[in-house]
C-alpha cells in the first residue's frame, strides 16, 4: 500500500478507499476532458488522518469527501453533481467538490486556515503532484494570523446553535450523528484554537494532545480552562467516533460546552485585540472590526451590496455582526432573547451565506 487515508484504519480499509478515489479522479477527469487541471483531496483523509468508523460489517469511512478543483476555464463543472451523488451513495458519506479555481486563483489565496491546511496535507489525485508548492503563496507556510482562531472559534460555535435547534426540533439533523459530531468538533476547535492564539497550531491531528499539554504547562490561563481531558476525547473520537459516548448529549451537556467556549472566545479575542472586556456582554457592545481584511477600501463596496441584498444599509462585511450576536444566542452574557427560534434562525442563514 503506497497511499494512507486513515492511519487508524487497516491496510484493506486504505487500500479500499484508494482504489475508490482511483475510480472517481478518473470519472471527474472523463467528465471534464482538457479543461481539468488536477483534482486534490484535502480534509482528514487527504492528510492522511481520515476517522474510520468500526462496525459489524467492518471499517467503513466517517468523514466528508473534500475535493478541490482546479481547471483552465471557470464555468459549468458538467457531470459532478452526478458523481457526488454516485460516490455518496457507494461510500455513504457527504462528495463535495469545491468551486473550480484556477492556477491564478490558487496564487492568490490569502492566509486562511483552509488554505493552511490544505497545503500542509493534501493528495493528489489528477494533475501535477507539485502543484500548491509551486503556485500557493509562500505566506501560506507561515504561521496563522490570530483572527483565524478567531474565525474558527465563530464557526464550531455556529455549528453548536445549529445542534441546540436540532434538539429542540427546530432543525431536521442531517444524520443520527449530526449533534455528537457538531459537539465534538466545537471541543476540538477549543484546543486549536489556543494553540493558534500561543503558535503552536500544525495541519496535524496526531500529537496535538501533546502539544496542548505542553501549552497548559507553560501557560497557567491555558490550564485553568480544564480542557485537557475534553480535548483528547474529541481527538479520539476525530479519528475513531466507536470510541466515544453516544449516548447523553442532551441540551444540557451542550450548554456547559458553550459556556466552554465562550471563556475560551473572549481569551482568544482579548489575546488578538490587545483589549480587555469584563465579559461577553461588553464583548458583544463594542463595535470594532473584528475582520480588518473585509474592510479595505476596495470592499467597501462589496460590502454594502452584500447588505442591501440582506436589505440593510452598512458598510461592514455581514459576520461581522455574527461575532457579536452568537454568544447571546448561545446563552452566555445572560438575559434571554425574545424570539430565539428567529433569531438563531436568522442568524445561521447568515453564517451559512457568509461563513
Amino acid at each position: 500500500m503506497n497511499q494512507v487515508y486513515a492511519r487508524e484504519g487497516s491496510e484493506e480499509f486504505n487500500n479500499r478507499l484508494h482504489a475508490v478515489l482511483l475510480r472517481l479522479g478518473d470519472d471527474v477527469e472523463a467528465a471534464l476532458g482538457d479543461n481539468l487541471v488536477a483534482l486534490l483531496l484535502g480534509g482528514g483523509y487527504g492528510r492522511g488522518e481520515g476517522a474510520v468508523l468500526i462496525t459489524p460489517g467492518g471499517e467503513l469511512p466517517y468523514n466528508d469527501l473534500d475535493f478541490t478543483l482546479v481547471v483552465k476555464q471557470k464555468g459549468a463543472a458538467p457531470g459532478l453533481k452526478t458523481i457526488s451523488d454516485r460516490y455518496a451513495e457507494e461510500l455513504g458519506i457527504h462528495v463535495d467538490f469545491s468551486r473550480p479555481l484556477t492556477l491564478q486563483d490558487i496564487e492568490k489565496w490569502p492566509h486562511w486556515l483552509m488554505w493552511y491546511d490544505l497545503v500542509q496535507g493534501h493528495v493528489v489525485l489528477k494533475g501535477a503532484s507539485g502543484i500548491l508548492r509551486d503556485h500557493a503563496p509562500p505566506a501560506l507556510r507561515n504561521p496563522l494570523p490570530l483572527i483565524e482562531a478567531t474565525r474558527l472559534l465563530l464557526n464550531r460555535g455556529a455549528g453548536l446553535l445549529w445542534a441546540l435547534r436540532v434538539l429542540k426540533g427546530l432543525e431536521k439533523a442531517s444524520d443520527e450523528d449530526f449533534v455528537r459530531r457538531n459537539y465534538y468538533k466545537c471541543a476540538l476547535a477549543l484546543g486549536d484554537a489556543l494553540l493558534m492564539a500561543y503558535g503552536r497550531y500544525t495541519s496535524v491531528y496526531h500529537g496535538r494532545d501533546e502539544r496542548f499539554s505542553a501549552l497548559q504547562e507553560k501557560q497557567g490561563e491555558v490550564a485553568a480552562f480544564a480542557l485537557d481531558d475534553l480535548y483528547r476525547e474529541a481527538l479520539r473520537f476525530k479519528f475513531r467516533p466507536a470510541s466515544c459516548p453516544r449516548e447523553g448529549f442532551d441540551d444540557a451537556r451542550l450548554r456547559r460546552l458553550a459556556t466552554q467556549w465562550g471563556a475560551v472566545f473572549l481569551h482568544v479575542e482579548q489575546l488578538r485585540t490587545g483589549r480587555r472586556w469584563p465579559g461577553l456582554a461588553a464583548y458583544s457592545e463594542w463595535w470594532g472590526l473584528r475582520e480588518k481584511d473585509q474592510h479595505t477600501p476596495e470592499k467597501v463596496l462589496r460590502n454594502l451590496v452584500r447588505n442591501r441584498q440582506r436589505d440593510r444599509w452598512s458598510w461592514r462585511y455581514p459576520r461581522e455582526e455574527l461575532y457579536r450576536q452568537l454568544p447571546a444566542l448561545l446563552g452566555l452574557p445572560g438575559g434571554t432573547i425574545p424570539d430565539w427560534d428567529a433569531a438563531s434562525a436568522s442568524f445561521l442563514k447568515t453564517w451559512d451565506r457568509f461563513n
